[in-house]
C-alpha cells in the first residue's frame, strides 16, 4: 500500500521492502538525499521495480509501470510508502476528485507521449 503523495519527488519505500521483499542489492544503488518525512535529511537509494496498480476494487491488476524507486532506512509511513512526481505521476495521466475524494489514473499511451 502507498500514499499518492503529489509534494514527494519520487516513489520512497522503506528499506525493509527492498531486502525483505525484492530482495534487492542496493550497495552500488544511486544515491538520493531528501526531507519532509522526519524534519531532517535522510538518503534514499534508488533501484528500478515494477510497482502493480490495483483496480478500484483492489482485487485485480490494473496498471504496471516499471520505475525507479528510493528505499531509505529511517522513512516511516503510516501509508507504507509515497508515490510521488518522477515515476509515477509522470507515467500517467492522474485526475483528482477532491469534492468527492478520489482520484483517478490512466497510463499515458506511447502514441500521446510523442
Amino acid at each position: 500500500m502507498a500514499l499518492v503523495d503529489s509534494g514527494a519527488d519520487f516513489p520512497i519505500f522503506p528499506m525493509e521492502i527492498a531486502k525483505d521483499y525484492l530482495k534487492l542489492d542496493l550497495t552500488k544503488a544511486e544515491s538520493r538525499k531528501f526531507s519532509g518525512t522526519t524534519g531532517v535529511s535522510q538518503t534514499a537509494y534508488l533501484a528500478d521495480v515494477l510497482i502493480a496498480v490495483l483496480d478500484e476494487n483492489g482485487a485485480n491488476l490494473g496498471l504496471e509501470i516499471l520505475t525507479s524507486c528510493g528505499f531509505c532506512d529511517d522513512f516511516q509511513m503510516s501509508g507504507g510508502a509515497l508515490l510521488g512526481q518522477v515515476g509515477f505521476f509522470s507515467c500517467f495521466k492522474t485526475t483528482f476528485h477532491q469534492p468527492d475524494q478520489y482520484f483517478e489514473i490512466d497510463q499515458i499511451s506511447k502514441a500521446a507521449e510523442g
